[in-house]
């Protein structure tokens, strides 16, 4: 008798271990009971169940990401092409979900990748590899998805909320060939940009000196105007003084034409003692008047 207060508290608590469980945010429960299920949809709290008789499956209702490793594909054009995926799906049907997975989510990778793999298959196949390189992956995308997300909800009861190729990359052995290719692309395109560069920087410096030009033949002109109406002041003065005293005009003129001969320095010239010049010099150190001074 002493044995039996213990012996029933431990199998009370068994029990209530059992029978007691809990759901947390973000998921949900499906109750089955000899492998029928008895309730798909239990939310999160704590819930109580028959000991021993019910099992519960605590399942994600986030969305789940799962990622592909890229594999070898073939383009319209034949030329092979790595891919690889991303899809984003939801428990949308409990039920079908248990009974597809029995509640393991490794179940849902394995069945739905090769679905998916044949439909990119198709849709690759409807694209060169140019294309595939340089597309953002919207139009392949939403092909993607129309051809796999009937089927997976029906096969496996989960909602495809988002699907797309990613790592979109040529094979291994053709990969620097490709690269190859694009830098010579982008080569030629940098040719043809600096090409049009140079012939609107050629365009801008002749513009440039036909104004300059334009500009110094205006200065040039204005120059040559003021050189001339220099000259004519200069000629009617030379005028007016020679008319006012005629042998100083040509004594100072001669001066003059003596007063550029050795500007320069260093030049010798050979007069005769009765030369004009001579003897107004002679007559100037004698203390006489110099000629034309009245």
């Amino acid at each position: 008798m002493k044995y039996l207060i213990p012996v029933v508290i431990i199998v009370l608590a068994l029990l209530a271990a059992n029978g007691i469980y809990v759901v947390g945010e973000g998921h949900a429960a499906l109750l089955t009971r000899f492998g029928h299920v008895e309730a798909s949809d239990v939310g999160p709290g704590l819930h109580f169940k028959l000991p021993f008789v019910e099992d519960v499956t605590i399942y994600d209702t986030r969305a789940i990401v799962m990622r592909s490793e890229p594999e070898d594909y073939k383009t319209e054009d034949g030329d092979p092409v790595r891919v690889g995926f991303f899809v984003r799906w939801q428990v949308a049907d409990p039920d079908a979900w248990f009974k597809a997975t029995t509640g393991d989510d490794l179940q849902v990778t394995q069945q739905m990748t090769p679905v998916i793999r044949t439909a990119l298959r198709a849709e690759i196949a409807d694209h060169s590899q140019t294309e595939l390189l340089a597309s953002d992956g919207g139009p392949i995308d939403r092909g993607l998805r129309a051809a796999v997300s009937d089927d997976l909800r029906k096969r496996l009861g989960v909602t495809v909320l988002d699907i797309g190729v990613e790592r979109v990359l040529p094979p291994d052995d053709a990969l620097k060939s490709v690269y190859k290719r694009m830098s010579a692309e982008a080569n030629a395109m940098a040719g043809e940009v600096r090409e049009q560069g140079e012939a609107v920087a050629a365009a801008i410096r002749a513009k440039g000196d036909a104004a300059d030009q334009k500009v110094v033949g205006a200065a040039a002109k204005q120059a040559a105007e003021v050189r001339g109406q220099g000259d004519a002041e200069a000629a009617k003065i030379y005028a007016s003084a020679s008319a006012k005293d005629p042998q100083f005009f040509r004594y100072w003129s001669s001066l003059e034409t003596w007063r550029n001969s050795f500007a320069a320095g260093g030049a010798v010239v050979v007069l005769d003692r009765n030369s004009p010049f001579m003897r107004a010099i002679e007559e100037s150190a004698a203390g006489g008047s110099a000629p034309g001074k009245h």
